[in-house]
């Protein structure tokens, strides 16, 4: 109900605003999951993504992302409202701080990309961003769409001075610093944190090398890694390790047929291969198959349980 009002509300009133332009857009699919973590729900089934976009020449604009499984129902909406100045993101969004700050590798960093402050975190199971942007400096502030404060509210100020970005964030008692900019041909990034009331320093250098770029950083808590990219017969090939020992490999290229090969192998995680085949310009076609690690907690897999593996076939299509 939240969602509807909200939709309504924001609806009438950029129409009222005399919107110039509405936009369709969305993507659709058909799959069949066999205990791919990353995937839709196991077994066959559907989801749907529609997106509306009314804007006008004035720099205003509103859109909303509907998500629908199953038999239709809206498992969940997205917001966003757009003015020369401000910005309002209703939703899953991308908190303050982490839009602003950013860490280097080793670094824990501040926040997620993925908020909603679900229900049984005692959020209301989703999140609003607000930012400003004026000067060439961005300020944002994100909460659970109550706006109680407390944790899960955070803040974050980003900006360029001389050619150098910077980044601040903040969440509860946790905060960074960081900053970037051009060196030595490539580019140079350092940040400064004290999350969980453990506080580090990091730097990471990317320099390219020919046909290669090389990526090393390293932290004041001993830690360091190392990782080329580069294109290979028309393959693009990466590869890392850091002082943990976690060893990661990945590789996308198109082989015979005008197949998509893509390959992720990666020691503390696991190992992802997948092949997808683009049916015309609105419509692909892929089978990926997937291992999770014993004990390993991602995104997809906040469980932290046993190891597991699947396989997803699927059918997707934009329009």
């Amino acid at each position: 109900m939240k969602h509807v009002l909200f939709t309504t509300t924001a609806l009438v009133a950029l129409t009222g605003a005399a919107m110039a332009d509405v936009t369709w857009s969305g993507s659709a699919s058909l799959g069949y999951n066999d205990g791919h973590l990353g995937g839709l729900s196991d077994g066959i089934n559907t989801d749907i993504d529609l997106d509306v976009t009314l804007s006008n020449a004035g720099g205003y604009s509103a859109s909303i992302t509907a998500a629908m499984e199953g038999g239709g129902s809206i498992t969940g909406s997205d917001i966003a409202i757009t003015t020369p100045v401000v910005t309002i993101n209703y939703g899953e969004v991308v908190e303050a701080a982490n839009s602003a700050y950013s860490d280097t590798d080793g670094l824990t960093g501040l926040g997620s990309d993925e908020f909603t402050a679900h229900e049984d975190d005692g959020g209301s199971g989703a999140a609003i961003l607000i930012s400003a942007s004026a000067g060439g400096m961005s300020v944002g502030y994100s909460d659970d769409a109550n706006m109680e404060g407390g944790d899960f509210s955070s803040f974050g100020i980003s900006g360029d001075v001389g050619g150098v970005s910077f980044g601040i964030g903040s969440k509860g008692d946790n905060w960074g610093i960081s900053a970037s900019g051009s060196a030595m041909g490539g580019t140079i990034s350092v940040a400064s944190e004290e999350v969980d009331d453990v506080a580090l320093t990091g730097a990471s250098v990317t320099v390219p090398l020919g046909d290669m770029s090389l990526t090393v950083s390293a932290n004041d808590g001993d830690f360091w890694g190392a990782s080329v990219s580069t294109s290979l017969a028309g393959a693009t090939v990466s590869a890392g390790t850091d002082s943990n020992e976690d060893n990661q490999f990945s590789l996308a290229t198109e082989i015979a047929g005008g197949f998509d090969l893509a390959v992720d192998f990666d020691t503390s995680d696991g190992s992802a291969i997948g092949l997808s085949y683009d049916l015309s310009d609105s419509a692909t076609l892929s089978v990926s198959y997937f291992e999770d690690l014993p004990g390993v907690a991602d995104e997809d897999d906040a469980d932290d349980g046993p190891q597991t593996s699947g396989t997803e076939a699927k059918l997707a299509f934009t329009f």
